[in-house]
């Protein structure tokens, strides 16, 4: 059975998991974008670049995929890859199955509209029996295909993973000052403002520090209104220097308020740190829902209690450590996304 996957951009966890899964099953692929913000020094120079196509030679690529493979992957429902090759797939008389892959989870739009218009695209495309759902985590990201329509049968986990290796360390030795880390874009929707005010009201008089690590549009705003001994804004930092920031602290705050799911989780438990982060970043459900590595808020007053509990409780601290990376080393990893892709194809290849 001949599978390609099409991918948005070329991002540092694409590039491994091409190197650590895709590869290693025989499976092609493309890149829809040329350029990532999350940069990676790995060499790109087999790849394809569906951005460096004419309209025509795009059309043309995508057919020819379609055509030349039993079962496609595409990287979310949203874009001309997956529709194009949807309609391919209508019009044509050798039909081919076609996995979108995405994190989103189930959001109702509040506006008429835009409910209605996804309420009709997504039916049209879940209910199709050729259309497979490749959820991004368990829970909430499967229940975006179950709710519009999509059977159970032909939803499948598809794990997001980064390459925990990378961050593995033998041993966690927790800096001498408490250190909170913060790592993302600095957008309004990541609250970083509210972890600074919190910060500041209940640690300004205990020997600890908040490292924000990020770029973006609010990165000067901050710098200039958050003008803080105790507050390190580092901006964007990459590779060795972003795992050296990542061992050395204490726990990992993200309380971003919209997160489909959230990859700098991941990289934080396997850096062996527990984690507060907020109910709506979708990883929590996997990875610390129930799991004990961690904290999941539901406001702002419990960000800065839980804070407080974990710099209070060091035992407490250090347990959540190593739930953390225990989970990210026997489960939630390469090995899981390995298996979870293979029955899917083995699913499809029966139903060829």
């Amino acid at each position: 059975m001949k599978i390609f996957t099409y991918f948005v951009e070329p991002a540092s966890y694409t590039i491994d998991l091409i190197a650590n899964v895709h590869s290693k099953q025989g499976i092609g692929h493309a890149f829809i974008n040329k350029k990532s913000e999350a940069k990676t020094k790995e060499s790109l120079s087999s790849s394809t670049f569906l951005f460096d196509f004419s309209i025509t030679q795009k059309t043309k690529f995508i057919r020819s995929i379609r055509k030349e493979h039993d079962f496609i992957i595409v990287n979310g429902y949203n874009n001309y890859v997956f529709f194009l090759t949807f309609l391919f797939n209508i019009f044509s008389a050798n039909k081919k199955y076609i996995a979108t892959e995405s994190d989103t989870q189930l959001k109702i739009p509040n506006n008429i509209i835009k409910r209605i218009i996804k309420y009709i695209y997504l039916n049209l495309i879940f209910r199709n029996k050729y259309v497979l759902g490749f959820a991004g985590g368990s829970k909430i990201h499967k229940d975006l295909f179950i709710h519009y329509g999509m059977k159970e049968e032909r939803i499948f986990m598809i794990p997001m993973i980064v390459n925990n290796k990378k961050y593995y360390h033998e041993y966690k030795i927790f800096p001498d000052k408490f250190t909170f880390l913060f790592v993302g874009r600095l957008l309004d929707t990541k609250n970083v403002d509210v972890l600074c005010e919190r910060f500041l009201s209940a640690f300004s008089n205990k020997d600890s520090e908040l490292i924000i690590v990020g770029g973006g549009p609010n990165l000067e705003v901050y710098k200039r209104k958050y003008n803080n001994e105790k507050i390190l804004f580092k901006g964007t930092v990459f590779g060795e220097s972003l795992l050296r920031l990542y061992h050395n602290s204490s726990v990992f705050v993200f309380p971003s308020s919209v997160e489909a799911w959230g990859l700098v989780v991941n990289e934080a438990m396997s850096s062996s740190l527990s984690v507060i982060a907020h109910k709506e970043v979708g990883s929590v459900h996997d990875l610390i829902i129930n799991k004990e590595t961690g904290f999941v808020i539901n406001d702002w007053e419990e960000l800065e209690e839980k804070m407080l509990e974990l710099y209070n409780n060091p035992d407490l601290n250090r347990k959540m450590s190593e739930n953390a990376v225990a989970l990210m080393k026997d489960y939630w990893n390469y090995d899981l996304y390995t298996k979870n892709l293979l029955f899917s194809m083995h699913k499809v290849e029966k139903w060829l």
